[in-house]
């Protein structure tokens, strides 16, 4: 498990892809939880809410190919929170020190799914509507690893009012 979230940090803090982030350390049916004061919601919707599972491509009849779903949707995958994050915050990679060391990681001596991993990390941060650059410091919580160590849930903690 300290394997899988190491992974997961490393892919954060370089900028990887969701669907690889998503694809390479969370289990089939993930949950990613971003806690912060309810009343900044409006402002920050990816806030309060458990995003849970995968987004699954939609295909009709008369075009195989999948498409992109749109907040009409109410699309509350795992997908969705990088998606509505996205909208909100850029994250630059390669911030100094992002990469948390070894020793920082602090893994519970449960088991299965009460096994839990947390650790702190640091990003470069940018809001999406002023443009206004910071760094942010994060305190990630993995757990609910399935019998592959891949995570089930994620729980953020941060300064969300950063963004302001």
């Amino acid at each position: 498990i300290h394997a899988t979230a190491a992974r997961f940090c490393n892919l954060f803090v370089t900028g990887a892809a969701p669907t690889d982030i998503l694809d390479q350390c969370f289990s089939a049916n993930p949950k990613i939880t971003e806690h912060g004061p309810q009343w900044a919601t409006t402002r920050l919707p990816y806030l309060n809410h458990t995003f849970a599972g995968r987004r699954r491509p939609k295909t009709t009849y008369l075009s195989p190919e999948p498409t992109t779903p749109t907040a009409a949707d109410n699309d509350t995958s795992c997908d969705a929170y990088f998606d509505v994050l996205g909208a909100t915050l850029a994250f630059l990679p390669h911030c100094h020190d992002a990469m948390p060391p070894a020793d920082d990681f602090i893994v519970s001596a449960g088991a299965g799914k009460k096994e839990a991993v947390v650790v702190r990390a640091m990003a470069k941060i940018a809001s999406v509507e002023t443009g206004l650059k910071w760094e942010e410091t994060f305190v990630f919580m993995f757990g609910e690893f399935d019998k592959d160590a891949k995570i089930g849930h994620l729980e953020i903690f941060s300064d969300g009012l950063s963004a302001w």
